[in-house]
């Protein structure tokens, strides 16, 4: 079984207990718009462009079969463009950059050939706790490779947790999250227009599969993306609290204060940046979020 990965990110702390490596799927049913890794939207590989390491040598541009990577005009300074509308993603370019300028992102791995890497690192995950983390993307695109991946970690002790939307088919969750040891489930906010402005899509499907986890006593840590000025209001928080609450006695909430990290692979990527000059939320702020979820009897804490 192959599936499409973008990146193994070895050392991660932040994506469930211990020291971790997660696993970056590609493909993604939604368009959050501060979403910080627009290279996993798309299913299939993905050219980009580092201005920061092109030396302008013209290489790229030689070997493309389409004509799709151009030389920049002299007013626009060194380097190349990719004419998105001829481009074929065939990687010819990447190949034939030296610089590292021109990459590809996402590759088609075996189930085996992403074991034999996340047990490289199997000492940590025993030392510290810690284990795989599916993320992506949406790993639920991808629900019976992941299902395989989950399956041989836990033949080999190993824990695993998925980071999800829980935008996917009832299957797919199924699948997914009962070979899961911790399911990290993202809300970003309760009314559905609302979402549907944030998100692309409506969060009937989400609702419904985050309540059958609940019902189904499989361990869920619900994430709250906290982005100043679009679901960071007063009656969003309380709407999104009184909610959990009502769901459960011991939901455990994690608050993640907006970031802007991935801004500049929008600009690989030739894509719009919704979310430009916006600036992260303050310290006050954040600790007023965690007050709600913890004045409801909530474990909540700031990543």
């Amino acid at each position: 079984m192959t599936g499409k990965i973008f990146n193994i990110q070895r050392y991660s702390t932040e994506d469930g207990p211990g020291i971790r490596t997660t696993v970056f799927l590609k493909g993604c049913p939604l368009r959050c718009i501060w979403c910080s890794n627009p290279e996993s939207q798309d299913s299939e590989e993905e050219i980009a462009h580092r201005d920061s390491l092109c030396v302008g040598c013209g290489a790229c541009k030689e070997v493309c079969p389409t004509g799709a990577v151009e030389a920049r005009p002299p007013s626009e300074g060194l380097g190349v463009r990719i004419d998105r509308s001829k481009c074929t993603r065939c990687g010819e370019c990447t190949r034939a950059c030296v610089h590292g300028a021109m990459i590809t992102y996402g590759s088609t791995m075996t189930v085996g050939e992403v074991f034999d890497e996340v047990m490289k690192d199997s000492l940590y995950y025993k030392t510290s706790g810690g284990g795989v983390t599916a993320s992506g993307g949406e790993p639920l695109m991808q629900a019976d490779f992941v299902a395989e991946l989950f399956q041989r970690c836990r033949h080999m002790g190993i824990h695993t947790a998925v980071e999800t939307s829980g935008y996917g088919t009832t299957d797919a969750c199924l699948a997914v999250c009962r070979e899961a040891d911790l399911v990290l489930f993202d809300l970003k906010v309760l009314d559905p227009a609302e979402h549907e402005r944030l998100t692309g899509r409506t969060n009937d499907v989400i609702v419904r599969n985050f309540e059958w986890l609940i019902e189904s006593g499989l361990p869920v840590r619900v994430r709250v993306p906290l982005i100043p000025g679009e679901n960071d209001g007063a009656s969003d928080i309380e709407a999104l609290a009184e909610y959990l609450s009502r769901m459960s006695n011991d939901i455990a909430v994690d608050v993640i204060p907006y970031h802007g990290y991935g801004e500049n692979k929008y600009k690989m990527l030739d894509r719009n940046y919704e979310l430009e000059n916006m600036r992260v939320p303050s310290a006050k702020n954040v600790n007023k979020v965690v007050e709600v979820f913890t004045a409801r009897g909530m474990v909540c804490v700031a990543q």
